[in-house]
């Protein structure tokens, strides 16, 4: 499978090697904007103690943990929801996009001390529950025994927690992922098409993720991006022009009467590289994440990846280079 995609990648690139010409906005959107998707991914979190899981949506601004609970089903009624951009690398439904999107994170350090104190009321609130459910049972051996198994687990929870550390607590994010396709309509949940992590860069600098379609095939007639040849790849020079196709402010713009629809912007290259990020011109609100920058050519040069604080006309992307050793070591 990774040989057909690097041959696909080939075969794209070799199509726009031998057409290069510059485009403009319009020519741009319309080649390649097939290829970009908005990213839906419904999460939550799961904590561990002892035996025991327990749930919870996320952290408030105190860093508490929010709407705890130990039914997984009960949790996934009331996750949270964030949105991002993605774009086809494949024929075989594989889908680039930030890290961030796909597995948002908390700061367990932060929260450790709260969810240790929030994860102990819980504990005594249960506790309290099946003791209570223990008496209604009197007579009732074998129910009462069932009733006090779990009563000792929250017990045994409960007076080791304090004892805890923040390494003793390892906190997993469980991502559902979807995705829209440009210009698609969504009116059943059908129409959000599932999809799941292939991989995930370890390293700080390197926000990116791979994404694929269930089904593990890119609809016919849709855009697959690409970088440019190795041996022609070249540094991005400033005040160079760039593009981004993304789903700026994820629903909230998207949503037309003709469909869900991306947008373009266009910039340029303000700063130097410094070879982990390049820094252009180009706006962007919540949504942009994971989008495609390109250039007058249509070659993928970047992955946007974060704005500069307290702007929205200034962004950084992820450099070609290092999309590319992502993309051989996955």
């Amino acid at each position: 499978m990774k040989l057909f995609k690097i041959t696909t990648i080939l075969l794209v690139t070799i199509f726009m090697v031998s057409c290069q010409k510059k485009m403009n906005p319009e020519e741009i959107y319309s080649l390649e904007s097939s290829g970009v998707v908005l990213i839906v991914n419904d999460y939550y979190y799961s904590a561990k103690v002892n035996s025991l899981e327990i749930f919870f949506s996320g952290v408030d601004e105190d860093g508490d943990p929010t709407d705890v609970t130990t039914d997984e089903d009960e949790i996934k009624e009331n996750c949270y929801e964030c949105t991002g951009t993605g774009f086809f690398i494949s024929s075989d439904g594989q889908i680039m996009t930030n890290r961030h999107v796909v597995n948002p994170k908390i700061d367990e350090d932060e929260v450790s001390k709260s969810i240790r104190k929030t994860f102990k009321e819980l504990f005594k609130e249960e506790k309290d529950k099946l003791a209570k459910e223990w008496a209604q049972h009197e007579g009732d051996i074998n129910t009462q025994n069932e009733i006090y198994q779990d009563w000792d687990l929250y017990n045994k929870a409960y007076e080791s927690i304090d004892e805890m550390s923040a390494d003793d607590i390892e906190i997993t994010t469980h991502a559902d992922l979807y995705i829209v396709y440009n210009n698609s309509h969504v009116v059943k949940a059908e129409d959000l098409k599932p999809c799941v992590t292939v991989a995930v860069s370890e390293e700080e600098n390197i926000d990116l993720a791979i994404i694929q379609l269930k089904d593990n095939e890119t609809p016919e007639g849709v855009y697959i991006f690409s970088l440019y040849p190795e041996e022609k790849e070249k540094e991005l020079t400033l005040d160079q022009r760039l593009f981004m196709i993304s789903f700026n402010a994820g629903t909230k713009i998207a949503k037309t009467k003709q469909g869900f629809r991306s947008q373009i912007y266009g910039g340029h290259v303000t700063q130097r590289s410094d070879g982990e990020q390049i820094l252009y011109s180009i706006a962007s609100l919540q949504g942009s994440s994971g989008s495609p920058v390109v250039d007058e050519y249509g070659y993928l040069v970047a992955v946007n990846y974060a704005k500069v604080s307290g702007t929205q006309g200034f962004n950084y992307g992820i450099p070609s280079r290092l999309i590319r050793q992502f993309l051989k070591d996955n």
